[in-house]
């Protein structure tokens, strides 16, 4: 059989199985992500690194701020870590970092729906699937990664943004990029709840 034709006939047959599996049933899998590192591998591209290891290309880009837009085979990155309360004000961790979720796509399924459901938000699930060209076209038996849900700090007194991005491993642009209420960097005040992830 050629290539081409086993290339036709995996997607149906996804969808062929997919169709047989019990209605209502909210399918979850959970697989081991790549570590604290990354070393790329030729053809890499930052979208492939993200999917394979449970990330976004946005938090890849806050673990390495120095990172260009050209990748080499051999160059080692920097994965990004959700770290547990070590005792800096209450930061608020949902699930292991190091997993990565994904769902089966059901019949009549939509992001919407899919977001609600698993209780994240549509604009972090569309941003965890780049693969998914346009997100009002998705199809029954198709695998979709759930992002790792947002993960609160409450602002201490003597914290900065950038005492806040050292202490978790990520950058003042990367808070300010998800806390856009946040207009001014030297602006914050005890009590305040800042998105770390």
């Amino acid at each position: 059989m050629s290539l081409k034709r086993i290339h036709i006939l995996l997607p149906l047959l996804a969808v062929l199985l997919a169709a047989f599996a019990l209605p209502g049933t909210v399918a979850l899998a959970w697989s081991t992500s790549c570590g604290t590192t990354y070393s790329v591998q030729w053809g890499d591209t930052l979208g492939s690194i993200a999917n394979k290891c449970g990330t976004t290309i946005a938090a890849l880009r806050q673990a390495n701020p120095g990172l260009g837009y050209w990748l080499y085979a051999g160059q080692t990155i920097s994965l990004p870590a959700y770290t547990t309360n070590s005792g800096h004000g209450n930061y608020v961790s949902g699930a292991n970092a190091h997993t990565t979720r994904t769902y089966v796509v059901q019949w009549g399924d939509t992001l919407r729906k899919i977001a609600d459901r698993v209780n994240v938000n549509l604009a972090d699930l569309t941003a965890a699937n780049p693969q998914i060209w346009n997100p009002n076209w998705i199809f029954a038996g198709q695998v979709i990664n759930l992002p790792a849900p947002a993960q609160y700090y409450t602002v201490q007194p003597g914290d900065t943004l950038k005492i806040i991005a050292a202490r978790f491993s990520t950058s003042v642009y990367g808070l300010q990029t998800l806390n856009p209420q946040i207009w001014n960097p030297d602006l914050i005040y005890v009590g305040q709840v800042v998105r770390l992830w």
